[in-house]
């Protein structure tokens, strides 16, 4: 069997961990809950507003400030949107396990066993 096969079967099982059942779950409440889709839509529109200021060397108002404080705020109350933040990083320290085992195999002097 190939490397890509083998890269392939191995996306395959994690297709089926809990891990990533749970982020799919998650992503389809976010799908069909609009008003955190609106929350996060704002919220990135002020972060970008935000950014493009202090990149300009121009201080976001007072305002954007507190909109973008009031909305994240919002934002961490909301349990949709709690659930997906929450799924996301378990499934991304999930990977991360995954990625470091692949390292270890590939790394000819990470043997455990020695």
């Amino acid at each position: 069997m190939s490397v890509i096969e083998k890269a392939k079967e191995l996306g395959q099982e994690i297709r089926k961990t809990e891990q990533y059942q749970e982020l799919e779950r998650v992503s389809e409440n976010m799908q069909s809950d609009s008003e955190a889709n609106q929350m996060i839509k704002e919220v990135q529109e002020l972060q970008q507003q935000i950014q493009f200021a202090q990149q300009s060397g121009v201080q976001p108002s007072e305002d954007q400030i507190q909109q973008f404080n009031d909305l994240k705020s919002k934002m961490d109350t909301n349990l949709t949107i709690q659930a997906y933040a929450k799924a996301q990083n378990e499934f991304s320290q999930f990977m991360q396990e995954v990625n470091s085992s692949i390292s270890e195999g590939i790394d000819p002097h990470s043997d455990k066993e020695a």
